[in-house]
């Protein structure tokens, strides 16, 4: 009876789940420029195999991109482009290393829209779209040529006024 009570008295409470500790970007934050990944940072490591992360734009488009990286407490998921001001929800599922699946879920505001994944900012225009360009400025130019000789035909075929 003796040996019974000292194990429940050492047995203790049960070990608790991983935690989200922090978001990055922060939930419920508001930035001008768009980030790069998101960082999740848990209270215990966690499991790589099995983890989720989805970062959906006001639209719901899901702009996660690539793998997500998973490094002791830290679950980290790049994003591709923020191409829309507004809410982003982010929605994860992770394996604690206990076994227990755990979700967590967090927003942020981007307050202003980033580049397409095509052309990120400062990115100089490729060589099709300076095409595309010169295309439509030399169209618009024989436009105006054409109306300009128009109007010059019209004005020489009125009679003269007497």
């Amino acid at each position: 009876m003796t040996s019974l009570l000292a194990l429940a008295v050492c047995t203790g409470p049960a070990s608790a789940h991983a935690k989200l500790e922090s978001m990055t970007p922060a939930d419920g934050s508001s930035m001008a420029a768009p980030p790069t990944q998101v960082v999740l940072t848990f209270s215990e490591p966690v499991a790589g195999n099995g983890t989720r992360v989805q970062v959906k734009s006001p639209s719901g488009k899901n702009v996660a991109t690539g793998d997500v990286q998973v490094l002791d407490k830290k679950v980290t998921q790049p994003v591709g482009a923020m191409v829309e001001a507004g809410r982003y929800q982010v929605d994860a599922r992770v394996v604690s290393a206990d076994g227990h699946p755990i979700t967590v879920a967090g927003s942020f505001t981007v307050t202003h829209a980033g580049h397409p994944p095509d052309q990120p900012a400062g990115t100089p225009p490729t060589a099709d779209q300076r095409t595309s360009n010169t295309v439509t400025i030399v169209a618009m130019f024989l436009v105006m040529l054409v109306v300009v000789a128009l109007a010059v035909v019209i004005v020489r075929r009125r009679p003269a006024s007497q």
